[in-house]
């Protein structure tokens, strides 16, 4: 099971614009692989300047009991 959760924030400034784009993932509890490549994929994206010229992806990532789907939904909205 895995939930992404995108918001995105906006701040000016005087010649350049600067975003943070948080993206939340909630993983069942046995992808701690999914997980850790959810992280390399974002570090990469982060890294790259021809992709994201002046923007920060920035996570948060729980893990939940894929046996449980309500659980799921709580943290999705504990999250916004």
């Amino acid at each position: 099971m895995f939930i992404l959760i995108v918001s995105w924030s906006l701040t000016w400034d005087i010649v350049v614009s600067d975003s943070i784009i948080h993206i939340g993932a909630i993983f069942d509890e046995s992808a701690k692989k999914d997980d850790e490549v959810f992280r390399l994929a974002v570090a990469d994206l982060n890294l790259n300047n021809e992709i994201l010229e002046t923007e920060k992806i920035t996570i948060s990532v729980e893990f939940v009991d894929g046996n449980n789907p309500f659980q799921a939904v709580q943290e999705g909205r504990v999250s916004e």
